[in-house]
């Protein structure tokens, strides 16, 4: 709906990308009404110091919000500093006096695959995906605190599932802990934080090999059909903090942690073998929230002294 976020103010990182996911989603709340802290390093997609930096990527992009009528301000920093952070919340705040929304966007892939990892390509995705993150929350938290509503929008990857690429794979996955830990602590304040895992065309996945999966991609997994979602996820209708949610082609569903039934540890290895028998085929799932709901599941007191 026009207007839907009228008077909010969004910071959306990594959205230099006309056909990625943060441009997408920096678009589609601009043109309900939300003004934009737009950020992207315009490096290059490995987040090599080699590949370069290009600080006119960030304003290219806010260029072409306001030329669809929208409101935005550049950012060129780079997301795993802790000052860029603050520095963008403090542009939010400068210019238009609040902080609504943080989309984190902002990624980096990698050639490396396992086991053939090095150390620093694994600190790199943990400075970008991690820290990037963390570093906005952070930032944009007590002022979420002070005016009691926030949203934080997380983006994870499907490559948590399993990916060949081990230092994407597991910052991706690491997106969950910070999300449902920040979620947390921001329920008693209206500060919702859920995380996307999105399948869709972009920078990134440009870069794949010419196929059919390639072709496919490109056609139907556009940007575009996952910004909805993430609209809802920010806006004033969300109900709904600590959530994965994974999305591609228009569609979307809940992705949660789950686990079967418990069965006794027996002391010997047949009877641990027949144990891991039964819960293999177990279809029986409960939820898992926290740590505190794993724990009453495997048997410690729901009530107990803390």
């Amino acid at each position: 709906m026009p207007g839907e976020f009228e008077g909010r103010v969004a910071l959306v990182t990594g959205a230099g990308d006309a056909d990625g996911l943060g441009f997408a989603h920096a678009r589609y709340l601009a043109e309900r009404g939300a003004r934009i802290v737009l950020n992207d390093y315009g490096g290059g997609t490995l987040g090599l110091p080699e590949q370069g930096v290009d600080s006119s990527v960030a304003e290219a992009a806010a260029q072409r919000l306001r030329d669809l009528g929208g409101q935005a301000i550049a950012s060129a920093g780079d997301v795993g500093e802790a000052q860029t952070a603050l520095d963008m919340v403090a542009t939010a705040l400068d210019t238009w006096g609040r902080i609504d929304i943080v989309v984190n966007n902002a990624g980096i892939a990698s050639a490396q695959f396992f086991p053939d990892i090095d150390e620093a390509d694994m600190q790199r995705h943990v400075r970008v995906t991690l820290l990037g993150c963390l570093q906005t929350a952070r930032a944009a938290w007590p002022h979420f605190v002070k005016q009691g509503r926030g949203r934080i929008v997380n983006t994870g990857s499907p490559a948590c599932f399993g990916n060949e690429i081990a230092s994407y794979a597991s910052t991706k996955a690491g997106l969950f802990g910070l999300t449902r830990t920040a979620a947390i602590f921001g329920e008693p304040h209206d500060i919702r934080v859920n995380l996307l895992l999105p399948a869709a065309w972009s920078r990134l996945t440009s870069l794949l090999p010419d196929s059919g999966f390639k072709t496919r991609l490109h056609a139907d997994f556009g940007a575009d059909r996952i910004a909805p979602l993430v609209g809802w996820l920010a806006s004033d209708r969300c109900d709904v903090t600590g959530e994965a949610f994974t999305a591609g082609a228009g569609r979307f569903s809940r992705v949660v942690f789950a686990t079967t039934d418990t069965q006794p540890i027996e002391t010997s290895l047949d009877g641990v073998g027949a144990a891991m028998e039964a819960t293999m085929r177990d279809t029986k799932w409960t939820v898992l929230r926290s740590t505190q709901d794993n724990m009453v599941h495997l048997g410690m007191p729901e009530d107990i002294d803390r």
